[in-house]
Formats: structure tokens, C-alpha cells, sequence
């Protein structure tokens, strides 16, 4: 094999598609974003899983990670080969708290769905075309899903709360949403355009979503959005079941994510103006 012929090998190995939420070519600022970004969701991790997860390569990652330690915002693990956010990191985050404190407005919401209910109780909010999970209650129930964590990230229409945010949003906005995440709904086979075209109609209707076996099998969901003073929808509750807990109980649980969604959107309209949540994205 002559050189020319290595190269064009080389070239036309694909590397695996970006995780939802991250662009397909990265500019700087954007691969320091993925690295900050995946560290946030899970972490400790080794190099070769935040190079994977960001589809940078070990080189790549290293240096911006070594970069990151510098400034304090990623650390080493002692003891380990794994990195995970640094002080600075959390510094900013505890900033961020001071504006954006939609999560502590939530958490008395949130905790009496899921008394009630016995099952999780979730806040969302949109960034660009994902719902970022902020907060969550555990109930007692033995099967809870488990897979939803605070911080973890689902395309828009993915999950009741996800779907939630997407389905007030207007029409136009709501195609270009579909258009872009198609790609990202391998995992979720059953969740297609046209699935989510339909879900949105029953939504507006019904005014709550509600999935079930869509975006984890055996495993279903009920959202309502949260509007602010202005009637814009700023976050969404939801509550995450197994499937048969949800079709039994989906009008008292949507009765109650709907209570308590005004209680959020009266705090939020309630609290001081530096301290008032914004969507995120």
C-alpha cells in the first residue's frame, strides 16, 4: 500500500457520531465545552472515555483537559487515571446557583409528587435542542428509573418532561427541532417524526404528555410545562413510572404535575429579580 493510498485509508475511517447536543465540527471553544460538558454529567472518567463520549481524539482531549487543570477547572483523580471537574468549575456553578435557582424553587414540588405518587419526580429545562435534567425526588416504589439523573441530557421529545418542552413551542421552531435530532434517535426506535408530530397533537389537547415503552421500554412518563409570568414555558415537571403505573394513573398524576406546576410558576414570579430561573441554552 503506497502512501497516497494509507492516507485516503486513514481518511475515510469514520469516527462515531457526536453525542446528542454537541455539533458535528467542533471549533476550540466548542471541544473545551464537550470535555466541561460530559465531565458535568458523569465523572470521574479516563481519557479514552471523554475522548470517545466527545468524538475528540486522545490527543486532542489530553491537551485540552491539561489545559483545564492549569486553570483549575478539570482535576485528576489521586490515585487514578481518571479526571473530573475542578474547583473553578465548581465555583461557577455555585454562581450560577445564585441566578438560576429554578431547581431549589422546584424542590418542594418535587417532593411532594413524589410522596404522592411513590415514583420520581423530575424538572427539565431546554437547552437548545435537549431537555438538561436540573432536579429530581425519588419515591418509594421499588422501580423507579433510575437512568434519568440530574444533569443528564435527552433530545427534545424524548421522555415526557423532554416532550413537555417541545410541544408549546411554535410550529416552525418545532419542525427545525425534529429535523436536527432525527440523527440522535437510534436508542429510542420507536420515538419517529411522526410519532412525535402525533404525541404533540394529543399534548395540546390533553395539556399534559405522556409517553409509554417510547423512550425505555417497560418505563413511561407524564409532563406538564412550567410557564412564566409572561406565558413562555421555562421548564417542565414530569413524573418517570413504570409503564403500567403510568396508563392506570395518568389523569391523577397529570393533575397533580399540573398543581404543581402553578406553585413553581407562582415562586418563580414570587422571586427577588437576580435570582429569577432562565432556560438554559
Amino acid at each position: 500500500m503506497n502512501a497516497s493510498t494509507t492516507a485516503t485509508a486513514r481518511t475515510s475511517r469514520k469516527r462515531p457520531p457526536p453525542e446528542p447536543g454537541q455539533p458535528d465540527k467542533f471549533n476550540a471553544i466548542q471541544k473545551v465545552c464537550a470535555i466541561l460538558r460530559v465531565l458535568a454529567q458523569r465523572s470521574p472518567l479516563r481519557l479514552t472515555d471523554i475522548a470517545d463520549t466527545t468524538s475528540l481524539n486522545k490527543a486532542t482531549a489530553l491537551r485540552i483537559l491539561n489545559s483545564l487543570i492549569e486553570e483549575g477547572f478539570v482535576s485528576r483523580v489521586t490515585g487514578a487515571k481518571t479526571y473530573e471537574l475542578g474547583q473553578e468549575a465548581r465555583v461557577m456553578a455555585v454562581g450560577a446557583r445564585r441566578s438560576v435557582d429554578i431547581a431549589e424553587l422546584a424542590q418542594p414540588s418535587l417532593l411532594r409528587l413524589s410522596e404522592r405518587s411513590a415514583d420520581t419526580a423530575l424538572l427539565s429545562v431546554r437547552s437548545g435542542v435537549e431537555a438538561l435534567y436540573l432536579a429530581r425526588s425519588v419515591g418509594s416504589h421499588p422501580l423507579q428509573p433510575n437512568y434519568l439523573q440530574i444533569g443528564s441530557r435527552r433530545p427534545l421529545g424524548v421522555g415526557a418532561g423532554a416532550l413537555a418542552l417541545l410541544v408549546w413551542l411554535p410550529d416552525a421552531e418545532i419542525e427545525a427541532v425534529i429535523e436536527v435530532i432525527v440523527p440522535r434517535l437510534a436508542k429510542s426506535p420507536r420515538i419517529t417524526p411522526k410519532f412525535l408530530r402525533e404525541r404533540i397533537a394529543v399534548a395540546r389537547k390533553a395539556g399534559h404528555t405522556v409517553l409509554l415503552d417510547a423512550a425505555f421500554p417497560g418505563m413511561g412518563g407524564v409532563g406538564v410545562p412550567v410557564r412564566d409570568d409572561a406565558g413562555e414555558v421555562v421548564a417542565a415537571l414530569s413524573i418517570g413510572a413504570a409503564t403500567d403505573r403510568i396508563r392506570r394513573r395518568e389523569s391523577e398524576l397529570a393533575d397533580m404535575l399540573k398543581k404543581e406546576a402553578q406553585v413553581l410558576a407562582r415562586a418563580m414570579a414570587q422571586a427577588p429579580k437576580n435570582g429569577r430561573p432562565t432556560k438554559v441554552g
